[in-house]
């Protein structure tokens, strides 16, 4: 079988790529990523009624995520 000489840059070239896309996905996924990691979860203002959430709770929330 003829391999073509301009294959092997094709072939780095698409694993280039996989290792390029693999990175974008855990980029745009690190935030669950870390969510999981973590042993003690607390719940925030997501997990509450939607009806009773209050300015306080949104800031706690938005601290707790910062931490």
């Amino acid at each position: 079988m003829y391999l073509d000489p301009a294959f092997g840059g094709m072939l780095i070239q698409a694993i280039i790529a996989i290792i390029a896309v693999g990175g974008g996905i855990l980029f745009a996924l690190r935030r669950k990523i870390r969510t999981l990691s973590k042993k003690d979860a607390s719940p925030t203002v997501k997990n509450r009624n939607v009806n009773n959430i209050t300015e306080s709770d949104v800031i706690d929330s938005l601290e707790e995520d910062s931490k």
